[in-house]
């Protein structure tokens, strides 16, 4: 007997349909190995401690349409613009706040956004046990 594609394809289908990411199945579940021991460190790096969030979008797209819309005149659009830098000192003054609280090390209650300095400060008070 000749092996072509065909018969060769037939092997891969599981229940009469052929898996969506292209691979042949394993015949049996792997075997979970432990090759080190199964506990949290005592501490977390701050690689990804770097905000994304864009600060003050909303405003800012409400002052780019009216900049648009008035040919770029900025006399036109005061009450956006003033909009606009009350929000962005509003966010300064509370990433100068943060960064602050941070180098004191002081845990705000309630906080949901911890940095690296403050999360290895709670797992010092709090170790892991192993």
């Amino acid at each position: 007997m000749r092996l072509t594609p065909i018969v060769l394809n037939s092997q891969y289908y599981i229940n009469r349909n052929r898996p969506k990411n292209g691979r042949r199945p394993t015949r049996q579940p792997f075997p979970f190995n432990n090759n080190l021991p199964i506990f949290l460190r005592d501490h977390v790096s701050g690689k990804n401690d770097k905000t994304n969030s864009v600060a003050c979008l909303q405003d800012m797209s409400i002052l780019f349409a009216c900049l648009k819309k008035n040919d770029f005149n900025q006399a036109m659009c005061h009450k956006e613009i003033e909009s606009f830098q009350n929000c962005h000192e509003n966010f300064m003054h509370t990433q100068r706040l943060r960064k602050e609280q941070e180098k004191q090390g002081l845990l705000v209650p309630g906080e949901r956004n911890l940095s690296h300095r403050q999360i290895n400060l709670l797992l010092k008070k709090h170790p892991q046990p192993k």
